[in-house]
């Protein structure tokens, strides 16, 4: 059974008002749940916005269930995000990069890696 990210909400937030129904829906059915790494990216994107820490609610939502895909990148993500101030977005592209030099006008890379910086053509 796919969890999509508003159950995996109502189960990690305290005061969700979903959070009885989904706590029973994952008593029933734990050893179906599974989900995918795009939920989780969402669920990153939902607890940056929220202020929460991300690096906490990713690794436990990964936790609580099956996660089909690319786990570590979004893991990796968030601790950017948490650790170093980056974006949920800024912070995948610095860590599916993978060292390589990265194209954008965005200085949030400054020190995590190469840049080419299409403000004025030149690397730094």
């Amino acid at each position: 059974m796919y969890a999509e990210v508003d159950f995996l909400l109502a189960l990690i937030k305290d005061d969700d008002w979903l959070g009885e129904a989904a706590e029973v829906v994952y008593q029933k059915h734990r050893d179906d749940l599974w989900t995918s790494q795009f939920t989780l990216i969402e669920l990153l994107l939902v607890a940056y916005r929220e202020d929460r820490d991300t690096e906490r609610v990713i690794a436990n939502a990964a936790a609580l269930l099956d996660v089909r895909g690319d786990v570590d990148t979004v893991v990796a993500a968030a601790t950017y995000v948490e650790d170093h101030g980056f974006t949920p977005f800024d912070a995948l592209h610095l860590v599916e990069s993978a060292g390589d030099t990265i194209v954008s006008s965005d200085r949030a890379y400054e020190g995590f890696a190469l840049r080419r910086d299409l403000r004025d053509g030149r690397e730094e």
